[in-house]
């Protein structure tokens, strides 16, 4: 498994929240077009309402997820899925002795592809974590997820931990991060660096995974992977948010709408001679655009470069004269001036 691969969790948020079976097929659509190519289903939320999973399953491939406390297969069938993750706790024997394996000869025999998903790995030194591996190994799984949903574990760790499981099991390994300490997106960089392929993740973090679009753009820009960022990443990603109703934050990473925003004079002047000094990738990589923000902490060059956008050259003097008139403005009303104001100021002046 050399290319990323992805389990989304956002269309499960969608689930959760009772969505139509229509409705599911619409946000299936957005993920499809994003590049995402399989989503995670709970089941327990599924059968609380039941509903059909058909139109969904035209744009994404489904696995159904399940604890192994809660571990009702016939769900998975009766959803018309192929393909089950089987979460469990390493540190309970007993999920590893008598649970797992029954549930794995009963997915068997009914002819499901088993994933499972091990929580609190984070919890554990290496040494302890290869104590695990032999169990694990004697299953006949399509792959292993290293799961923290806790958030407890840290990048240092993560790869190491990934590192050994890696050298250790004869399939792929995975990473589900939680993001309760802000540390989803980290970890998961750091697994990926360890080789992890198979990365567990929902748009904008959604119920405290980590972040899709964040782990695509690290893939790209810090592991150096080949991965294709969508045209239209930022965009694609706010349409996915509406169709569940949630916004996206105005500085949220990477798709926020006003991340590549520009107020403070020394900003402005930055970015106009390196942008590269403050914005860690270009803005239209995502389908976003550089925003200069006119207020109190505005400065000349701010200015200039705002008025030279409309085909209009200041002189220094008048340029001081506005920028004065601007900060007062901002002042007065508490907040950044528009377009329409920074005109009628210029005319005025």
């Amino acid at each position: 498994m050399s290319k990323l691969t992805w389990i989304d969790q956002t269309l499960n948020a969608a689930v959760r929240r009772q969505f139509t079976s229509d409705q599911l097929a619409e946000v299936a659509s957005l993920l499809s077009r994003l590049g995402i190519g399989q989503a995670g289903i709970c089941m327990v939320d599924w059968q609380r309402y039941r509903p059909d999973l058909s139109g969904a399953q035209q744009y994404l491939e489904l696995c159904g997820m399940l604890d192994i406390s809660v571990c009702e297969l016939e769900w998975v069938e009766q959803a018309g899925i192929k393909h089950v993750v089987v979460s469990a706790s390493v540190a309970c024997q007993a999920d590893f002795t008598v649970k797992l394996e029954a549930v794995i000869a009963e997915a068997g025999r009914r002819g499901l592809q088993v994933t499972l998903l091990l929580e609190d790995f984070a919890s554990l030194a290496v040494p302890e974590l290869l104590a695990v591996v032999p169990k694990i190994s004697s299953y006949p799984v399509a792959a292993v997820i290293y799961g923290d949903k806790a958030g407890t574990g840290h990048s240092f760790t993560t790869f190491d931990q990934i590192t050994a499981l890696n050298n250790s099991l004869n399939c792929p390994v995975g990473i589900q991060a939680g993001n309760a300490y802000g540390l989803a997106t980290g970890n998961t960089l750091a697994a990926m660096k360890a080789g992890v392929r198979l990365v567990v993740t929902a748009v904008a973090g959604i119920d405290g995974f980590a972040p899709w679009e964040e782990a695509l753009m690290v893939a790209k820009q810090l592991a150096g992977m080949d991965v294709e960022i969508p045209p239209n990443l930022a965009a694609g990603c706010q349409q996915v948010l509406s169709a569940l109703r949630l916004t996206i934050p105005e500085n949220k990473a990477i798709i926020g709408p006003a991340i590549f925003s520009h107020e403070s004079g020394l900003h402005v002047d930055g970015v106009n001679k390196d942008p590269w000094l403050y914005e860690p990738f270009a803005p239209e990589l995502v389908g976003l655009s550089r925003q200069l923000i006119i207020g109190k902490h505005s400065g000349t060059t701010a200015l200039k470069t705002k008025f030279a956008a409309w085909g209009i050259r200041l002189e220094d003097a008048e340029t001081r004269r506005l920028l004065a008139n601007v900060r007062a403005l901002a002042v007065r009303q508490k907040t950044a001036i528009s377009d329409d104001e920074l005109r009628r100021l210029y005319l005025s002046s």
